[in-house]
Protein backbone atom coordinates (compact mmCIF):
# COMPACT_ATOMS: atom_id res chain seq x y z
CA UNK A 1 0.00 0.00 0.00
CA UNK A 2 2.85 2.37 0.78
CA UNK A 3 4.53 1.53 -2.47
CA UNK A 4 1.38 2.28 -4.36
CA UNK A 5 1.12 5.74 -2.79
CA UNK A 6 4.71 6.52 -3.68
CA UNK A 7 4.08 5.51 -7.26
CA UNK A 8 1.10 7.93 -7.52
CA UNK A 9 3.20 10.80 -6.20
CA UNK A 10 5.92 10.06 -8.66
CA UNK A 11 3.41 10.20 -11.54
CA UNK A 12 2.10 13.56 -10.45
CA UNK A 13 5.46 15.29 -10.49
CA UNK A 14 5.69 15.60 -14.32
CA UNK A 15 2.10 16.77 -14.47
CA UNK A 16 2.75 19.45 -11.86
CA UNK A 17 5.86 20.59 -13.70
CA UNK A 18 3.93 20.80 -16.97
CA UNK A 19 1.19 22.85 -15.29
CA UNK A 20 3.78 25.22 -13.86
CA UNK A 21 5.38 25.67 -17.28
CA UNK A 22 2.01 26.41 -18.92
CA UNK A 23 1.07 28.87 -16.15
CA UNK A 24 4.44 30.61 -16.52
CA UNK A 25 3.96 30.83 -20.28
CA UNK A 26 0.54 32.46 -19.84
CA UNK A 27 2.00 34.95 -17.36
CA UNK A 28 4.77 35.92 -19.79
CA UNK A 29 2.22 36.38 -22.60
CA UNK A 30 0.03 38.52 -20.37
CA UNK A 31 2.95 40.80 -19.48
CA UNK A 32 4.00 41.00 -23.13
CA UNK A 33 0.43 41.78 -24.12
CA UNK A 34 0.32 44.69 -21.66
CA UNK A 35 3.60 45.97 -23.05
CA UNK A 36 2.33 45.76 -26.61
CA UNK A 37 -1.25 46.89 -26.21
CA UNK A 38 -1.35 48.82 -22.95
CA UNK A 39 0.62 51.78 -24.32
CA UNK A 40 -0.94 51.77 -27.78
CA UNK A 41 -3.30 54.79 -27.39
CA UNK A 42 -0.40 56.95 -26.21
CA UNK A 43 2.16 55.95 -28.82
CA UNK A 44 2.52 58.71 -31.42
CA UNK A 45 3.14 58.20 -35.10
CA UNK A 46 5.23 60.96 -36.67
CA UNK A 47 3.78 62.56 -39.78
CA UNK A 48 4.98 65.39 -41.99
CA UNK A 49 2.78 68.45 -42.33
CA UNK A 50 2.46 70.41 -45.55
CA UNK A 51 5.01 73.02 -44.41
CA UNK A 52 7.66 70.41 -43.64
CA UNK A 53 6.89 70.39 -39.92
CA UNK A 54 6.58 67.14 -38.02
CA UNK A 55 3.28 66.52 -36.29
CA UNK A 56 2.12 63.69 -34.10
CA UNK A 57 -0.95 61.54 -34.37
CA UNK A 58 -1.98 59.03 -31.76
CA UNK A 59 -1.86 55.50 -33.09
CA UNK A 60 -5.66 55.33 -32.86
CA UNK A 61 -5.78 58.09 -35.49
CA UNK A 62 -7.00 60.90 -33.26
CA UNK A 63 -5.51 64.39 -33.01
CA UNK A 64 -6.41 67.07 -30.52
CA UNK A 65 -7.52 70.63 -31.14
CA UNK A 66 -4.21 71.75 -29.65
CA UNK A 67 -2.37 69.74 -32.35
CA UNK A 68 -4.35 71.51 -35.07
CA UNK A 69 -3.78 74.96 -33.57
CA UNK A 70 -0.06 74.38 -33.26
CA UNK A 71 0.07 73.36 -36.92
CA UNK A 72 -2.06 76.08 -38.56
CA UNK A 73 -2.61 79.06 -36.24
CA UNK A 74 0.26 81.03 -37.79
CA UNK A 75 -1.47 80.86 -41.18
CA UNK A 76 -4.45 82.89 -39.94
CA UNK A 77 -4.07 86.69 -39.97
CA UNK A 78 -5.89 89.79 -38.79
CA UNK A 79 -7.00 92.25 -41.46
CA UNK A 80 -7.68 95.93 -40.85
CA UNK A 81 -9.08 98.15 -43.59
CA UNK A 82 -9.36 101.91 -43.96
CA UNK A 83 -12.67 102.50 -45.70
CA UNK A 84 -13.86 105.66 -47.41
CA UNK A 85 -17.53 106.50 -47.64
CA UNK A 86 -19.13 109.32 -49.59
CA UNK A 87 -22.19 111.29 -48.62
CA UNK A 88 -23.57 114.82 -48.83
CA UNK A 89 -23.94 117.48 -46.18
CA UNK A 90 -27.01 119.58 -45.43
CA UNK A 91 -26.20 121.78 -48.41
CA UNK A 92 -25.86 118.90 -50.86
CA UNK A 93 -22.11 119.13 -51.04
CA UNK A 94 -20.13 115.85 -51.32
CA UNK A 95 -18.40 114.73 -48.16
CA UNK A 96 -15.89 111.93 -47.84
CA UNK A 97 -15.31 110.30 -44.49
CA UNK A 98 -12.94 107.56 -43.38
CA UNK A 99 -13.47 104.68 -41.01
CA UNK A 100 -12.00 101.31 -40.23
CA UNK A 101 -13.23 97.75 -40.48
CA UNK A 102 -11.66 94.48 -39.43
CA UNK A 103 -11.75 90.84 -40.38
CA UNK A 104 -9.61 87.77 -40.81
CA UNK A 105 -7.69 86.03 -43.56
CA UNK A 106 -5.71 82.87 -44.26
CA UNK A 107 -2.26 82.68 -45.85
CA UNK A 108 -2.42 80.17 -48.70
CA UNK A 109 1.06 80.51 -50.24
CA UNK A 110 4.56 81.25 -48.98
CA UNK A 111 4.75 84.33 -51.23
CA UNK A 112 2.28 86.18 -49.00
CA UNK A 113 -0.99 85.39 -50.80
CA UNK A 114 -3.94 85.72 -48.42
CA UNK A 115 -7.55 84.65 -48.97
CA UNK A 116 -10.40 86.48 -47.24
CA UNK A 117 -13.98 87.59 -47.88
CA UNK A 118 -14.93 90.20 -50.44
CA UNK A 119 -17.05 91.97 -47.85
CA UNK A 120 -14.03 92.32 -45.55
CA UNK A 121 -12.08 94.48 -48.01
CA UNK A 122 -15.01 96.01 -49.92
CA UNK A 123 -14.50 99.77 -50.21
CA UNK A 124 -11.05 99.68 -48.60
CA UNK A 125 -8.48 102.27 -49.64
CA UNK A 126 -5.83 100.80 -47.35
CA UNK A 127 -5.42 97.22 -46.17
CA UNK A 128 -3.05 96.00 -43.49
CA UNK A 129 -2.33 92.46 -42.37
CA UNK A 130 -1.11 91.54 -38.92
CA UNK A 131 0.60 88.20 -38.48
CA UNK A 132 0.32 86.09 -35.36
CA UNK A 133 3.85 87.14 -34.38
CA UNK A 134 2.71 90.78 -34.31
CA UNK A 135 4.40 91.93 -37.52
CA UNK A 136 2.14 94.10 -39.68
CA UNK A 137 2.38 94.59 -43.45
CA UNK A 138 0.56 96.71 -45.99
CA UNK A 139 -1.42 94.55 -48.41
CA UNK A 140 -2.46 95.07 -51.99
CA UNK A 141 -5.69 93.83 -53.48
CA UNK A 142 -5.12 91.18 -56.15
CA UNK A 143 -8.81 90.78 -56.98
CA UNK A 144 -12.19 89.81 -55.59
CA UNK A 145 -15.43 88.08 -56.49
CA UNK A 146 -18.47 89.60 -54.77
CA UNK A 147 -20.77 86.80 -55.97
CA UNK A 148 -18.76 84.18 -54.09
CA UNK A 149 -17.60 86.60 -51.36
CA UNK A 150 -13.94 85.76 -51.96
CA UNK A 151 -11.02 88.19 -52.21
CA UNK A 152 -7.29 87.72 -52.62
CA UNK A 153 -4.78 90.15 -51.15
CA UNK A 154 -0.98 89.95 -51.00
CA UNK A 155 1.73 91.03 -48.60
CA UNK A 156 5.50 91.12 -48.96
CA UNK A 157 6.77 89.58 -45.74
CA UNK A 158 10.27 89.63 -44.34
CA UNK A 159 9.95 86.24 -42.68
CA UNK A 160 9.08 82.75 -43.85
CA UNK A 161 5.34 82.26 -43.65
CA UNK A 162 3.23 79.35 -42.48
CA UNK A 163 0.50 78.74 -45.01
CA UNK A 164 -2.60 76.57 -45.04
CA UNK A 165 -3.25 73.59 -47.29
CA UNK A 166 -6.71 73.25 -48.83
CA UNK A 167 -8.73 70.17 -48.00
CA UNK A 168 -11.56 68.74 -50.11
CA UNK A 169 -14.89 70.02 -48.82
CA UNK A 170 -16.72 67.53 -51.06
CA UNK A 171 -15.51 64.76 -48.74
CA UNK A 172 -16.80 66.36 -45.53
CA UNK A 173 -19.43 64.62 -43.45
CA UNK A 174 -22.09 65.99 -41.13
CA UNK A 175 -20.90 65.63 -37.55
CA UNK A 176 -17.22 65.91 -38.48
CA UNK A 177 -15.19 67.97 -35.96
CA UNK A 178 -13.89 71.37 -37.08
CA UNK A 179 -11.63 74.09 -35.68
CA UNK A 180 -12.26 77.77 -36.44
CA UNK A 181 -9.52 80.41 -36.05
CA UNK A 182 -10.08 84.11 -36.58
CA UNK A 183 -10.26 87.65 -35.26
CA UNK A 184 -13.65 88.05 -33.55
CA UNK A 185 -14.76 91.63 -32.83
CA UNK A 186 -11.73 92.78 -34.80
CA UNK A 187 -9.64 92.82 -31.61
CA UNK A 188 -9.23 89.21 -30.54
CA UNK A 189 -6.89 87.82 -33.19
CA UNK A 190 -5.95 84.17 -33.00
CA UNK A 191 -9.13 83.13 -31.22
CA UNK A 192 -9.83 79.40 -31.48
CA UNK A 193 -13.28 77.82 -31.30
CA UNK A 194 -14.42 74.33 -32.20
CA UNK A 195 -17.53 72.46 -33.20
CA UNK A 196 -18.81 70.17 -35.90
CA UNK A 197 -20.12 70.34 -39.44
CA UNK A 198 -23.83 70.84 -38.79
CA UNK A 199 -24.98 70.68 -42.42
CA UNK A 200 -23.61 70.63 -45.96
CA UNK A 201 -24.66 72.80 -48.92
CA UNK A 202 -26.97 75.16 -47.09
CA UNK A 203 -28.56 77.64 -49.52
CA UNK A 204 -28.08 80.97 -47.75
CA UNK A 205 -28.91 84.43 -49.09
CA UNK A 206 -26.58 87.09 -47.76
CA UNK A 207 -26.92 90.69 -48.90
CA UNK A 208 -28.96 89.57 -51.88
CA UNK A 209 -26.52 86.85 -52.97
CA UNK A 210 -27.38 83.15 -52.60
CA UNK A 211 -24.53 80.78 -51.85
CA UNK A 212 -24.14 77.14 -50.86
CA UNK A 213 -22.38 77.16 -47.50
CA UNK A 214 -21.17 74.82 -44.79
CA UNK A 215 -23.05 75.19 -41.52
CA UNK A 216 -21.27 74.83 -38.18
CA UNK A 217 -22.05 75.23 -34.51
CA UNK A 218 -18.55 76.58 -33.78
CA UNK A 219 -18.70 80.03 -32.19
CA UNK A 220 -18.44 82.73 -34.84
CA UNK A 221 -18.65 86.49 -34.35
CA UNK A 222 -18.15 89.71 -36.26
CA UNK A 223 -14.49 89.85 -37.27
CA UNK A 224 -14.26 86.11 -37.90
CA UNK A 225 -15.15 86.76 -41.54
CA UNK A 226 -12.37 85.55 -43.81
CA UNK A 227 -10.89 83.29 -41.16
CA UNK A 228 -10.24 79.59 -41.51
CA UNK A 229 -12.24 76.49 -40.75
CA UNK A 230 -9.93 73.47 -40.44
CA UNK A 231 -10.40 69.74 -40.07
CA UNK A 232 -8.44 67.71 -37.53
CA UNK A 233 -5.70 67.09 -40.10
CA UNK A 234 -5.12 70.85 -40.22
CA UNK A 235 -6.49 71.21 -43.75
CA UNK A 236 -8.40 74.35 -44.70
CA UNK A 237 -11.96 73.18 -45.44
CA UNK A 238 -13.84 76.47 -45.33
CA UNK A 239 -13.60 80.27 -45.27
CA UNK A 240 -15.83 81.68 -42.56
CA UNK A 241 -18.21 84.32 -43.89
CA UNK A 242 -21.43 84.62 -41.89
CA UNK A 243 -23.31 84.16 -38.66
CA UNK A 244 -27.06 84.14 -38.20
CA UNK A 245 -28.15 86.90 -35.85
CA UNK A 246 -31.29 87.32 -33.84
CA UNK A 247 -32.74 86.94 -30.40
CA UNK A 248 -31.99 83.47 -29.10
CA UNK A 249 -30.00 82.46 -32.18
CA UNK A 250 -26.83 80.58 -31.28
CA UNK A 251 -24.64 77.99 -32.97
CA UNK A 252 -25.48 79.02 -36.54
CA UNK A 253 -22.27 79.88 -38.35
CA UNK A 254 -21.46 79.46 -42.02
CA UNK A 255 -18.39 79.07 -44.20
CA UNK A 256 -17.62 78.96 -47.91
CA UNK A 257 -16.60 75.38 -48.83
CA UNK A 258 -12.90 75.04 -49.60
CA UNK A 259 -13.57 73.56 -53.06
CA UNK A 260 -15.45 76.74 -54.02
CA UNK A 261 -12.95 79.06 -52.35
CA UNK A 262 -9.96 77.42 -54.05
CA UNK A 263 -11.58 77.50 -57.50
CA UNK A 264 -12.45 81.21 -57.15
CA UNK A 265 -8.98 82.02 -55.76
CA UNK A 266 -7.29 80.31 -58.72
CA UNK A 267 -9.45 82.29 -61.13
CA UNK A 268 -8.58 85.57 -59.41
CA UNK A 269 -4.88 84.79 -59.30
CA UNK A 270 -4.95 83.56 -62.89
CA UNK A 271 -3.69 80.05 -62.30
Amino acid sequence: MITNVKEKKDRRIPVLIACLIIALAFAVCAVAGCAIYGDKPDSPTVLHAQNGETISRLSNGERTIADVVEQVADSVVEITCTVETSSTDWFGRPVTSRGTSAGSGVIIADNGTVITNHHVIDGAVEISVRLRNGNTYAAELVGSDSGHDIAIIKISPEETLTYATFGESAKLKVGQPVVVIGNPLGTLGGTVTDGIISALERDMTIEGVTMKLLQTNASINSGNSGGGMFDLDGRLIGIVNAKSKGLGVEGLGFAIPSDTALAVAQTIIGE
